[in-house]
């Protein structure tokens, strides 16, 4: 199971509906949570009910999950079954008008909810006065797109930081470690990583020559826990 840094304002979670992953990943300790989206779930052979509720019996810690509906009362009746499927689950909402409606009827509900393929600092700030539990600003595709995807996230986390607001500034559609790294540096309070970058943030081609060195160093002087290991070399 992970452990969720409840006592840190920096949370880190995992974009995939991959179960075998997610046990790997909670195993090592360094996931708060895990992120998933229509696209991802439609890549499994599960239902999106079964998809939440399968990854909630692995992990301690949110499960976001988003709608599908694009009118106000289907993703009001989305976001209160979504809630109801498991203990921690977090609905994600689309950033359009009729999102932050059902945002602030779901928020006026108690259940945990945010915006999510938001752009803006103005999409940031208008849900976050509309009391949302997270926005998620779409850095890879922002930049896509030609604007500098980590500057917006960047501003979006210094109006926040500038009004107090608790919602919690989560980036998603994350590239690559360069892009993490500078979210990094920001302080984002959040990020989502795929499973690529998720690898390759545990990856470092020095660390494979610092370890080769040390095992070479060591020889054949077999298991250090035996007492008797350093007897056998002489």
């Amino acid at each position: 199971m992970c452990r969720a840094t409840d006592t840190l304002r920096m949370h880190l979670y995992v974009d995939t509906a991959d179960l075998d992953l997610i046990e790997t990943y909670a195993r090592s300790g360094v996931i708060d949570g895990v992120t998933t989206n229509p696209s991802i779930v439609a890549e499994t052979e599960y239902t999106y009910h079964e998809v939440v509720a399968s990854i909630a019996e692995r992990i301690d810690g949110p499960v976001f999950a988003q709608v599908i509906a694009d009118d106000v009362s289907g993703m009001v009746e989305q976001g209160r079954a979504y809630d109801a499927w498991a203990p921690d689950v977090i609905v994600k909402i689309p950033a359009t008008t009729a999102g932050y409606e059902a945002l602030d009827r779901l928020r006026g509900e108690g259940i945990r909810a945010g915006v999510t393929v938001l752009f803006s600092v103005s999409q940031a700030v208008l849900a976050a006065k509309n009391d949302a539990t997270f926005v998620a600003p779409y850095v890879g595709r922002l930049t896509d797109a030609g604007e500098d995807g980590l500057q917006v996230t960047r501003d979006i986390q210094a109006a926040f930081d500038a009004y107090g607001f608790d919602t919690e500034v989560l980036a998603a559609s994350v590239r690559n470690t360069q892009q993490a790294r500078e979210l990094y540096r920001a302080g984002v309070d959040a990020l989502t990583l795929p499973p690529s970058v998720f690898e390759a943030s545990f990856d470092h081609h020095k660390t494979d020559e610092g370890l080769a060195g040390f095992r070479d160093d060591w020889g054949d002087r077999g298991d250090p826990l035996r007492a008797d290991a350093s007897e056998d070399q002489r």
